[in-house]
Order: C-alpha cells, then sequence, then structure tokens
C-alpha cells in the first residue's frame, strides 16, 4: 500500500475533526492517526471497514482507488495565459518538427491555389511560427498578423521577425474578446483547439475575421493517432500503444471542462454546421524518422522526450502530486500508477540505450472550409 493510496487525512479535513478526535472515535492513539497519515505505518486490513464506515466512503475511495464523492475537479490549465508564457522555449524547440516545406508548398499552390497576394491572420498564434512556414511559400506581398493571449510569446514573435526583416503585425490580446477592423484571406490555427475549453467558440470566432470567399483553416493533431502513431526501436510496440487511462482522461476533461481531446477528427463537421462550404480534410504528411545517422539526433531526441514529458527522475512527491492529478481526471489508482510507470519504463530505455532510433506520426489533421458570405454564423 503506498502514501498515495491512503486518503485518510483528506477524508479528515473534510469532516473538520482533529486526530485525536479520530483516533477517540475509532479506537486508536491520535500518534497512530499522524503515522498513517504520514505514511510511516498503515492501518491494519481490519481497520478498513471501521475507517470506511466513519467517513462513509468506500474502501475504493479510503485507498484513493477511486475519487472521493464530491471531490472538486481541477481543470487543465492549457487555455490559460499563465501556462503558455511559461512554454516559450518548449514551442521554440519543438514546432519545427511539425511539417514538412514541399507539403506546405503543395496545400499553398495545388490545394488552396492560392495564387495572389493573401492577408493571413494566425490566430492563437504563439510567437508566429506559422508565419515563418507560410510567408516563404505564399505570393509576394502576402501580409501576416498573429494574435495571442501570451505576452512573452508575442514579444518573442516581434524579436524573430524583426531580426528576420519581416514585417509583420502582432497583437496581444484573447482572440475571443478582440475585435477586427480588417477580414482576412486566409485565417488559420495550429494546435490551438484542442487546448481549448470551447473550441467552437473559438471557431466561430475565427469565421467572423475571414472575409467572404476567404479560407478557414484549423490544424490539430488527433490523440488516438498520437498514440498509436509512436515506435521506438527495440521496444514492445503494443506496449508502447497502451491508452487505456487516457482515455478516461480524455473522457473526464470533454465531460467536465469541454477540452476535446478528439477535436481534430471533429473540426471539419463543426465547420460545416457553422456555414462555411467546401470543407475539406487534409493530413499532414509529416513522420518523424530518427536515428543516430540524422545530424542533430541528441537535440531532437532530447525535444523528443520533453514533448511527451517523459522522466525518470521525479521526487516521490511529484509522482504523487501527477497520480492524484490523473485520479481526479477520472483515472484509477492502478492506471495512473501504470501511466508514470509507462513514462519511466520509455525514459529509462532512452537513457540505457543512447542511440535508439525512432518513428512518431502526430495524425496532424488539416481541416478547411470557405467562407460563404457576410451573413453571422451559428451553431445547429
Amino acid at each position: 500500500m503506498r502514501k498515495i493510496s491512503l486518503r485518510i487525512a483528506d477524508l479528515r479535513k473534510k469532516k473538520q475533526i482533529t486526530q485525536q478526535e479520530l483516533a477517540d472515535n475509532i479506537g486508536v492513539s491520535f500518534q497512530t492517526i499522524s503515522k498513517w497519515e504520514t505514511g510511516i505505518n498503515m492501518p491494519d486490513i481490519s481497520m478498513l471497514p471501521l475507517l470506511s464506515e466513519y467517513f462513509q466512503v468506500s474502501t475504493d475511495q479510503l485507498l484513493g482507488l477511486q475519487p472521493l464523492d464530491g471531490e472538486t475537479y481541477i481543470p487543465e490549465q492549457t487555455a490559460t495565459r499563465d501556462f503558455w508564457n511559461k512554454k516559450l522555449d518548449y514551442l521554440l524547440r519543438t514546432r519545427k518538427s511539425y511539417w514538412n516545406d514541399d507539403y506546405v508548398h503543395f496545400l499553398i499552390s495545388h490545394v488552396w491555389k492560392i495564387d495572389q497576394p493573401v492577408s493571413v491572420l494566425d490566430c492563437g498564434c504563439g510567437y508566429g511560427f506559422l508565419g515563418l512556414l507560410l510567408l516563404p511559400h505564399l505570393p509576394a506581398g502576402s501580409t501576416y498578423t498573429g494574435i495571442d493571449f501570451a505576452e512573452d510569446l508575442i514579444q518573442e514573435g516581434k524579436y524573430l521577425f524583426a531580426s528576420q526583416g519581416i514585417d509583420a503585425d502582432f497583437i496581444c490580446q484573447d482572440v475571443l474578446s478582440h475585435t477586427a477592423s480588417d477580414q482576412y484571406d486566409l485565417v488559420i490555427c495550429q494546435a490551438v483547439l484542442r487546448h481549448l475549453d470551447d473550441p467552437t467558440a473559438f471557431l466561430q470566432k475565427m469565421i467572423t475575421f475571414a472575409r467572404p470567399g476567404g479560407y478557414v483553416v484549423c490544424t490539430d493533431a488527433n490523440r488516438e493517432f498520437e498514440c498509436d502513431g509512436l515506435y521506438i526501436d527495440g521496444m514492445d510496440y503494443r506496449e508502447l500503444c497502451r491508452h487505456e487511462g487516457l482515455e478516461k482522461k480524455w473522457q473526464t476533461e470533454l465531460a467536465m471542462q469541454g477540452r476535446d481531446y478528439a477535436v481534430a477528427i471533429r473540426t471539419a463537421h463543426m465547420m460545416q454546421k457553422l456555414g462555411l462550404v467546401d470543407v475539406n480534410v487534409r493530413m499532414n504528411d509529416k513522420v518523424e524518422f530518427v536515428t543516430p545517422q540524422l545530424p542533430d539526433y541528441e537535440e531532437t531526441k532530447s525535444d523528443f522526450i520533453t514533448y511527451n514529458d517523459w522522466s525518470y527522475g521525479i521526487s516521490e512527491e511529484e509522482r504523487e502530486r501527477l497520480i492524484r492529478h490523473l485520479i481526479n481526471h477520472g483515472l484509477s489508482l492502478r492506471e495512473a500508477e501504470d501511466y508514470c510507470d509507462r513514462n519511466v519504463w520509455i525514459a529509462e530505455y532512452f537513457s540505457q540505450n543512447p542511440a535508439a532510433g525512432y518513428t512518431f506520426m502526430k495524425g496532424h489533421m488539416i481541416s478547411y472550409g470557405k467562407k460563404q458570405d457576410k451573413k453571422a454564423y451559428t451553431s445547429d
């Protein structure tokens, strides 16, 4: 029985009683209660039914196998300004693995058939990665505007574009509260919808920024594809693909806060319901195939490990905090522990096999459609 599994301290505090009061009620010393709560000792198995009855919870809840009744759901923070202001280094190091340049050119010239200068609005732009990616392939005279609520990312974007002599406009504001004086030929977002509590509202706002006949484009990774798209040379592919606990986490987050793990595969349907026409979907052709023969192998591998949050160096306190968070988001104790163990297993494999190669496909979907006219769009 691990320290993480016992909820006596939480139940006692919820009941607003002292250790001495609990001890008196169940017939033990307050020192015994203290040792249970700190993990020095654990209750004898015969005490579990008594504790469960006293707190009016199941034994599974007492042991942390299930969340406590009425326990407050703690939402993910990926739709907040503070979260992304801390992610600048992460974004700078990982965005480069998202696209092949030739496929970007193909989309612009053969799929969207853009052959005249266009105005681009990048919603949730971060530091302007999409602008740096798209502008070299767009017709000369095209313009780029990025909007994001994270001040640190906007400042970095201004610096990067200025240092490369590229004209661009950056707006530091929440997309949902922004009122644009202009309309744009191409309104786009990347890896934004999956992090939001209301992706439909965000997409609806994007549509208002597009001119009649203009494109609205959303790109995002499908989480199911992403989990099945990993192979590490020398490891068991079936084990790498296992994500039963994560499915519960995704479903809980969708039900509790609207954060949609499957938004990438739903986006085209959302677009059609919101009034876009000529809606279609493409798959990004980027697949990471990484071996020691790659010139920047070590850096690429390090970024990949960071992207997936694999670590075997976390403290017991950090592990406990993560497990509690996963249980709060729908996982059982065993599933939460398995998730942590799996991450350690992968991290240790890379540590013990410094020349390990891998293949990773994010399942990046590109949904797009055209704004038909100037009428206001509402969902069905």
